[in-house]
């Protein structure tokens, strides 16, 4: 049985900050954050750069697009403060997918490719098609 994709998207700030200092600027609750010298509970290793992260509400099976309104639909009071600390801290719309049953492709309309660019934010593409006809075919 082929596993069902799983897909989301998050808002990234990464450089020499406090995460703090993001939340209270932006006035959202960051999904997940970390300092410079934080070990990575991966690999316990120090991490060489700090992260403020806000990812998607919606469940995985929900297509990109959709993950992308939400968080951007999450920042919209401060659409111009994400758009400063984009200037800061190289912001960015990470997409994640991993497709197992089809590649759906994906389509940003109009809309939303101004309302990134509005904000400053570049876009990362992280697809990962998993699908293998030798995983049908064994028993």
């Amino acid at each position: 049985m082929t596993e069902s994709n799983r897909q989301y998207a998050y808002l990234s700030f990464t450089g020499s900050f406090d995460p703090a200092d993001i939340t209270a600027r932006l006035g959202v609750q960051p999904t997940e954050t970390w300092c410079a010298g934080d070990l990575n509970p991966r690999n316990q290793r120090e991490r060489s750069f700090s992260a403020w992260h806000l990812r998607s509400r919606l469940p995985e099976d929900s297509d990109l697009e959709a993950h992308v309104k939400d968080v951007l639909e999450q920042t919209v009071s401060g659409a111009s403060v994400v758009e400063q600390l984009a200037r800061e801290y190289g912001g960015c719309m990470q997409l994640v997918g991993y497709f197992h049953a089809e590649y759906p492709g994906l389509h940003f309309e109009r809309e939303m490719v101004a309302e990134l660019s509005a904000r400053g934010l570049s876009v990362d593409f992280d697809l990962y098609y998993l699908y293998s006809d030798r995983r049908e075919t064994t028993s």
